[in-house]
């Protein structure tokens, strides 16, 4: 980060240099990631107990068999639908996260270049 730009503003100099003496590593600060990770895994599973649910449907000639089967297929489902609410969240969070800093920094640009720092 110790290089930057000659056309830089002054403000974003300044908030390079800051963040330099902040010495922050990223660490465990980004939780969407491993949510979306979980949410993902979720789906899988989900899809996977709808699947076996399924199959054992078929090979069963017990109607009270079916009950049983048909309760873990709603769970599969259940999971599916978890997992791809926490998996679209997480990930539109991040991205709307990235667009309100860009659009922050964008309009202290702004403002500086109007004041005329």
């Amino acid at each position: 980060m110790t290089d930057t730009p000659m056309d830089a503003s002054p403000r974003l100099q300044q908030f390079q240099s800051e963040v330099e003496q902040l010495k922050v590593t990223g660490g465990k600060a980004n939780p969407e990631r491993t949510w979306s990770i979980i949410g993902g895994l979720l789906m899988v599973a989900g899809l996977i107990v709808i699947i076996v649910a399924y199959s054992q449907t078929h090979s069963s000639k017990v109607p009270g068999d079916w009950a049983d089967y048909n309760v873990l297929s709603n769970l599969g489902l259940a999971l599916v639908i978890i997992g791809a609410v926490l998996f679209l969240v997480m990930n539109l969070r991040r991205y709307l996260r990235y667009w309100l800093i860009r659009l922050i920094y964008e309009q202290r640009d702004a403002a500086d270049r109007i004041a005329g720092r």
